[in-house]
C-alpha cells in the first residue's frame, strides 16, 4: 500500500513515515499542501492508495483542505487525520473512509488506522463512521 504523509514538523513527518515504512508501506511525504499536490500531480505514476494528513498544517490550507484536494483527483481515497488538537474536529462525523489518530499517538495506533482503512469497502464489508468527541 502507497501512503501519501503530509505533515508541516519535519522530525513528525520523519517518524511517521518511519514507523509506517518499518510496518511494510511505501511511502512519499510533504511538508505542506503545495508539496503534496505535487506529489499528487507526479505523472510518473506514482499515486496513495491513503493519505495521512496533520490536520494543522501551520500558514495555508488545513488537512481537510489536503484531504478534499487529494479526493478530487482520487475519489474515495481513506485519509487519517492525525492532530495534537482534537478539540478542532469535535463534533466533526467522519466517513467511513476517515480515522483520526490523536498526538502523540503510539506506532500501533497509526499501524490499526491505516489498516483499518485498507480493508474492503462496500456492500459486504461493515461500514463504520467515528465521531469525534467533544471532550478530546
Amino acid at each position: 500500500m502507497r501512503i501519501l504523509i503530509v505533515e508541516d514538523e519535519v522530525l513528525i513527518r520523519m517518524l511517521v513515515r518511519d514507523l509506517l515504512e518499518d510496518a511494510g508501506f511505501e511511502c512519499r511525504d510533504a511538508g505542506d499542501a503545495a508539496d503534496a499536490a505535487e506529489i499528487l500531480d507526479d505523472k510518473g505514476g506514482w499515486q496513495p492508495d491513503l493519505l495521512v494528513t496533520d490536520y494543522n498544517l501551520g500558514p495555508g490550507p488545513n488537512g481537510v483542505a489536503v484531504a478534499t484536494e487529494a479526493r478530487r483527483r482520487s475519489p474515495g481515497l481513506p485519509v487519517v487525520y492525525a492532530t495534537g488538537n482534537p478539540e478542532c474536529l469535535a463534533g466533526q462525523l467522519l466517513g467511513v473512509r476517515e480515522r483520526v489518530v490523536v498526538k502523540p499517538f503510539t506506532s500501533d495506533e497509526l499501524v490499526e488506522a491505516v489498516h483499518d482503512l485498507g480493508q474492503p469497502v462496500g456492500p459486504w464489508a461493515e461500514p463504520r463512521q467515528q465521531v469525534v468527541a467533544a471532550s478530546l
